[in-house]
């Protein structure tokens, strides 16, 4: 959400919410966002939640730039790509983050399920060669920047680190996240 809000120049207010010490899980936060998860925004009132939303109302606000595809089969492919990360390859990256950060460190629950933390790997063998292969000969996925890079991207340039898993030998992602780090808001957005 701020990556895209810098690429558009759209001032944004952040208010940073610790899900570790249940700040998202607070009655005036959960009243805005009854799931409880970041992020969320505010604006005059309007609350929106979910990252690909947002991602999709800050690229309205700029219909110039066409961010969020310029004419209907653009926008298809836009909301194509969204539904495959979010369903595919963000729901693995979820439950490996909630088996070895959220439960454990959050909820104070057992996680390192090795059953739930196997499923995920596999789902991403599965799901991260497809868009090494959507990005061959691309600079960005479905070929001019758009929202869809502003979803994933962030995500991919972090996640591995953090949960531990190896994305090194897709080139095609890795050349696409060294064009997206080289935006200059990139690492302070």
């Amino acid at each position: 959400m701020r990556l895209l809000a810098a690429e558009l120049d759209i001032p944004l207010h952040k208010v940073p919410r610790d899900p570790r010490i249940g700040e998202t899980r607070s009655s005036d936060y959960l009243a805005k966002n009854p799931n409880g998860r970041i992020p969320t925004l505010e604006e005059d009132g309007f609350v929106l939640w979910e990252s690909p939303a947002i991602l999709k109302y800050l690229a309205a606000k700029r219909p110039e730039r066409a961010l969020a595809g310029a004419e209907p089969k653009a926008q298809a492919l836009v909301d194509q790509w969204i539904c495959w990360w979010v369903g595919g390859p963000e729901a693995a990256i979820d439950a490996i983050a909630w088996e070895l950060l959220i439960k454990p460190k959050v909820f104070n629950q057992p996680g390192n399920d090795p059953g739930i933390i196997a499923d995920a790997h596999a789902r991403l063998e599965r799901f991260l060669p497809v868009l090494d292969r959507q990005l061959e000969g691309r600079d960005y996925i479905v070929g001019p920047l758009s929202v869809v890079d502003f979803l994933i991207g962030p995500r991919l340039d972090t996640a591995p680190a953090i949960l531990k898993f190896d994305i090194s030998r897709h080139e095609n992602i890795n050349a696409w996240l060294e064009r997206l780090r080289a935006k200059p808001y990139w690492q302070d957005a």
